[in-house]
């Protein structure tokens, strides 16, 4: 039979060990994964709305690559009509001063 003091060494171990981390690790397991669970979530709507914000980033390049080829387009047509222009423009001052000196060679 065992003794009153031996009772109550028992007592106290069963408490200990109900107080112990060996008896809650049901619970603290259920927290940490409720925990990771809440994070998964959070990383998920992370990855939605970085995803999204991956997609508007791939439109605006493509259209700002859209323009910048629209563009060079432009200045290169702008080169050429500066060009033509240009060579128009010598030509017609050429002629003038050709006329001009023809002028000038009539009145002597």
């Amino acid at each position: 039979m065992l003794s009153a003091s031996d009772l109550m060494k028992m007592n106290n171990e069963a408490r200990r060990l109900q107080n112990s981390d060996r008896y809650r690790p049901v619970a603290t397991d259920h927290d940490a994964m409720n925990g990771q669970a809440d994070e998964i979530n959070s990383l998920r709507d992370r990855v939605r709305r970085l995803l999204t914000d991956n997609e508007e980033l791939c439109e605006l390049c493509c259209f700002l690559d859209d323009d910048r080829q629209r563009c060079r387009r432009n200045a290169a047509d702008w080169q050429k009509l500066h060009q033509q222009m240009a060579t128009e423009i010598t030509k017609k001052v050429l002629l003038f001063i050709v006329y001009c000196l023809d002028v000038k060679t009539l009145r002597i």
